[in-house]
């Protein structure tokens, strides 16, 4: 009968998992067990209790396990061959070179064994207490063979036998550490014992043999993961009494290819990585995989941190407090970045640093190969001697027994800064299939046995089944989607979009099945980085090709995971996941003919391509989807960053611009057609929609508004239930009902709140307007009560609630009204606009007016929301960079005398049209007033002297200056600013004054700022971006709001 076990690592086949180390390996010819001379190449293994023989070096469990103890001599038969003669067979192997050699090494390693055995005092009482380690043994059916094969359960580690007979000669087919595996029940008379290679599916004879074996099973991995006296011994080095990592006292868990002793927080983080990366294993439960433990004692956790964390800033150390989001991007830095790491001299140099592994490798400084390996010597590289062709084999010539260790440790790793594939996945267990085709369909569903493993996902007629039915890589599948409950007929089913084109479908009604199913699934599907995208109820994961910006060229494959309005996303080359809200994006766009779907979200532009036609369809179909309906609750609408509704939003704003003053606005009603087809049309997609002036009429706008306000399921409040408590405040006293109020507002989801909010505000601002547009508080409540509540009308209670939440806004809110800064302003917009930071950057709000031809930078305390309201049709607010800020702040700080006077162009508001003209006037300013000179005379020495009363004067506290003058007034250049002086409440003037130049301008308007204010220092409340830039000891106040964007930390 021949059997194979297959089951293969993602590199070479590292022994750690075994009992006893290898004394050697490589490949052999054999003969198979017919006898005939047609010889097989196979992978052989030696150490202290078996020889072993695989399919190749990437297999974990072998095709045969011979005990040395069986074997009963060792013959040289020439032509490089040899044989391995046990008391039942002889096993023939052939060797390309030194099989004699190969042949001794076996023959002294057997002879060793059975002289130890023979001078022990009582070789019978030790063979008894090797056959007393066997805890149950007896045949069991496995999944995939015909017939039964011997169990036997020794110690830590399960022996697979043809049958008993091979057991007693001691010739096996493979054995299973259990410190690896664990095992479950499946149904009533069988069982899986699961590693993180494969799974191995029993079936017992009876229900309660079935029992029996799952017991002691659990006892064997019970057995296997109890111990404390490695921790002890790796503990006595002092520096591994801390974690190397965070430092928390008394690690008990260890990476034994990194070195580094670790606390349960940080080794849960490094098993996250991988096997590839970090080889993590418990000093307490793993104690049969540290065969030696001088390794760790040798280097120790400082020693080994002088290269793995020699450039860790202060602020970015761990300390044993530190959150798992902190230790996820600690150790990812450390270990697979290597942004702390100590880079050896010949980093980038691959020849120069497998050179130096191969020298290093004869000495005893194994601080030095690891530095080298990490930093990308090669320890598979070939050394340049047929006789010892690897450092493994240069290492244990020289006796080198610790740099054997850690070579053998890092066999399968290599390189650590690069992520590797994660460890196989195995699940088995029966589904319900239909036949594959380019889409899904409902009918012909078969019952078939379904296998993943390696990568592969199986399916059989049923378990006993040996041939498969069919078979995809899981590498070719492109995408996994969970379906509805209830879709194609069963209860839950999900399907696999192959890069063939076909969808496979897969079914079940078991919710716990199916969900297991999809668990297994989607981790084998993705990267091991991307796992969070699997991690969650996702409906639909897999890869899309996409680019961002405006360039077509060269995409780059990402993996993404779908489910409601929630996009998850890991872009290539990015160890984070991304999340993106569908409901809150700015644009999207689909390019049918290109195939391609592109999001804008943030200010980033992200085109999404699908490798075959029905995948793409089905993401563009889940994100269109995921979009936000207008027929929907609040919280399925279109939103902005805010999370108010996008029609509300649009709503809002164009009213405010347009309507604030607008007679009767929200009482009057407007043309019934066009507000049901403006409705629709915001409903269907509320961002592809732009209100403009002319087109929209403000009655029509406005109805719009309040008819979506009543439509809307559950309403603001959540529905009927949920707004009973709003209209039911008990309390006679104003202050007892706003923290009630505060209360229920406090309680409803975030989208109701942050709409209400919306609208209470607009009807604030309103209000203030109430002399001009007739609507007061209680005119607004009486329209707006039944509207938010979704009521008839006929209880005024509604109203009264709404009036009182317009009155209350300030305090039930927690905003300031009217008194929003400038600088808060300024902050605020650049947050929502995300405008990344650059250096040297000064930001100011600016009142622009008159066709933008004048502006003033306002004052950073200046009520920018007052200002908004007040100002005409031809003025509004600006955030924008101060493009004469950074020459100002040079001049100040350079400045000795705080006044300024010199011969300026002057021009005023007095005189016909069409006749002003420009004249030259001295121009004297101090820290008491600004004086305009008309007659002046030179003296000898080139003095200027002026007469003793000024043609014009004004305080400097009752000045305001814009940039820029009129374009009408014909100014004789560019360099221009306007004065205005507002000494009283009815005497009001501007001055026009012109510069010959921008330097001379610049000097006026620094000059300005430094006097109207005693000091001037920049904003610091944006981000960690916004620092001081003038901080003399005689400023103390600041002058304008402009943020700041210095070098001075990190974005």
């Amino acid at each position: 009968v021949y059997i194979y076990l297959g089951c293969t690592l993602s590199q070479s086949f590292n022994p750690d998992f075994h009992h006893s180390p290898v004394i050697k390996m490589g490949w052999l010819h054999k003969t198979p067990p017919q006898g005939t001379l047609v010889f097989q190449k196979r992978w052989v293994m030696l150490d202290a209790q078996y020889l072993r023989y695989f399919q190749n070096e990437k297999e974990v469990y072998s095709k045969r396990i011979i005990a040395i103890l069986s074997v009963t001599k060792v013959l040289n038969v020439g032509g490089q061959k040899f044989e391995v003669v046990t008391r039942n067979r002889t096993f023939l192997f052939r060797a390309e070179n030194n099989s004699k050699l190969l042949k001794e090494t076996i023959q002294q390693h057997c002879n060793s064994m059975e002289k130890s055995l023979m001078n022990s005092s009582d070789t019978r009482g030790q063979r008894a207490s090797r056959v007393s380690l066997i805890s149950k043994q007896g045949y069991l059916e496995m999944s995939g063979l015909r017939s039964k094969l011997y169990v036997v359960i020794c110690a830590d580690s399960v022996f697979l036998y043809r049958n008993a007979e091979e057991h007693s000669q001691g010739v096996g087919i493979t054995s299973i550490e259990m410190n690896l595996g664990t095992v479950k029940g499946t149904d009533k008379r069988s069982f899986n014992l699961t590693t993180i290679y494969r799974t191995f599916s029993f079936v017992a004879e009876s229900e309660q043999q079935r029992e029996q074996w799952v017991e002691v099973l659990q006892a064997c991995v019970s057995h296997s993961l109890s111990s404390n006296a490695v921790a002890q011994k790796i503990w006595s080095e002092e520096a591994n009494q801390r974690c190397a990592d965070c430092g928390a006292p008394h690690p008990d868990w260890a990476s034994v290819n990194l070195c580094v002793v670790l606390c349960k927080c940080c080794a849960g983080v490094h098993r996250g990585l991988g096997q590839s990366v970090s080889k993590v294993r418990s000093l307490k439960m793993d104690e049969n995989a540290w065969t030696e433990n001088q390794l760790f004692l040798l280097l120790g956790n400082d020693k080994v941190n002088l290269f793995w964390a020699a450039n860790i800033p202060p602020s970015e150390m761990l300390c044993p407090s530190s959150d798992s989001e902190e230790r996820q991007r600690f150790v990812t830095a450390k270990y697979c970045q290597g942004k702390y790491r100590c880079y050896h001299a010949l980093f980038g140099q691959q020849e120069a640093l497998n050179k130096a592994l191969c020298n290093t490798i004869q000495t005893g400084d194994v601080l030095e190969t690891l530095s080298l390996v990490f930093c990308g010597a090669d320890v598979n590289c070939y050394t340049g001697d047929p006789e010892l062709p690897s450092p493994v084999s240069v290492a244990q010539h020289y006796g080198q027994t610790l740099q054997v260790e850690f070579l053998t440790h890092n066999h399968n790793t290599g390189r650590s800064n690069e992520t590797k594939a994660a460890l196989p996945i195995s699940h088995t267990g029966y589904l319900f299939k239909t036949a594959s085709s380019t889409r899904a369909v409902t009918e012909h569903f078969s019952r078939r046995w379904c296998s993943l493993n390696q990568g592969n996902f199986s399916y059989y007629e049923s378990e006993k089944s040996s041939s498969q039915s069919g078979q995809m890589k899981m590498s070719d599948v492109l995408c996994l989607v969970v379906n509805p409950q209830g879709k194609h007929g069963y209860g839950h089913s999900f399907e696999l979009y192959h890069d063939s084109g076909r969808v496979y479908l897969f079914g079940e009604d078991s919710p716990d099945t199916v969900r297991e199913w999809i668990k297994v699934i989607g981790k084998a599907l993705v990267p091991p980085v991307a796992e969070d995208l699997v991690g969650w109820s996702f409906e639909r994961v897999g890869r899309l090709r996409y680019t961002v910006g405006q360039s077509f060229h060269c995409p780059c494959l990402g993996w993404f995971s779908l489910g409601g309005s929630r996009l998850l996303l890991l872009l290539h080359g990015e160890d984070q996941v991304d999340n993106i809200d569908l409901r809150k994006l700015q644009e999207l766009s689909v390019e049918q003919e290109a195939g391609a779907v592109v999001l804008v979200d943030r200010g980033r532009r992200l085109r999404l391509e699908g490798d075959r036609r029905p995948d793409y369809q089905g993401w563009l179909s889940g994100i269109q989807q995921g979009l936000g309906r207008g027929d929907g609750p609040l919280d399925q609408q279109q939103l902005t960053e805010t999370e108010v509704p996008v029609i509300v939003d649009r709503c809002i704003s164009y009213i405010t611009q347009h309507g604030l003053k607008s007679e009767g606005i929200y009482r009057r009603c407007g043309v019934n057609s066009k507000i049901a087809a403006l409705l629709l049309s915001l409903r269907h997609d509320a961002r592809q929609v732009r209100l403009s002036e002319g087109v929209c009429q403000v009655d029509n706008v406005a109805n719009v508004l309040k008819r979506f306000l009543r439509e809307v399921g559950e309403g603001v409040f959540n529905g009927h239930q949920a707004s009973l408590p709003w209209l039911h405040t008990t309390s006679d006293e104003r202050r007892e009902r706003v923290s009630q109020y505060k209360a229920l507002l406090h309680s409803l989801p975030p989208v109701n709140r942050a709409t209400l909010g919306a609208v209470i505000n607009h009807l604030y601002c309103v209000q203030c307007f109430a002399d001009e547009n007739q609507m007061n508080m209680h005119n607004l409540a009486i329209v707006f009560g039944p509207t938010l509540f979704q009521t008839d009308g006929t209880d005024n209670s509604a109203g009264q609630v709404v009036e009182e939440l317009i009155q209350n806004y300030q305090d039930i809110f927690n905003v300031s009204g009217s008194a929003v800064s400038a600088e808060e302003l300024v902050c605020e917009v650049l947050r929502r606009g995300n405008i990344p930071p650059q250096q040297g950057d000064y930001w100011s709000c600016f009142l622009v007016n008159d066709n933008q031809e004048m502006e003033r930078p306002l004052h950073y305390q200046e009520r920018a929301l007052a200002i908004y309201f007040s100002l005409g049709k031809d003025c509004h607010l600006v955030v924008k960079r101060n493009c004469y800020m950074e020459a100002m702040l040079i001049y100040i700080a350079a400045m000795v005398d705080v006044s300024r006077n010199s011969m300026i162009k002057f021009s005023d508001e007095k005189g016909q049209r069409g006749k002003r003209t420009f004249s030259r006037r001295l121009c004297v300013l101090d820290g008491t007033s600004l004086r305009l000179y008309k007659e002046v005379k030179v003296t000898e020495d080139g003095r200027r002297m002026c007469s003793t009363q000024p043609e014009r004067e004004c305080q400097v506290h009752a000045l305001k200056v814009y940039y820029g003058i009129k374009k009408r007034l014909q100014p004789p250049s560019c360099w221009g600013m306007t004065v205005v002086c507002e000494q009283a409440e009815r005497d009001k003037q501007q001055w026009y004054l012109c510069c010959e130049s921008k330097n001379e301008l610049i000097k006026w308007l620094a000059t300005f700022m430094n006097l109207q204010v005693v000091s001037f220092c920049v904003t610091e409340t944006y981000s960690t971006f916004l620092t001081a830039v003038v901080k003399p000891s005689k400023f103390r106040h600041r002058a304008f709001c402009s943020c700041h964007y210095g070098n001075s930390g990190g974005q």
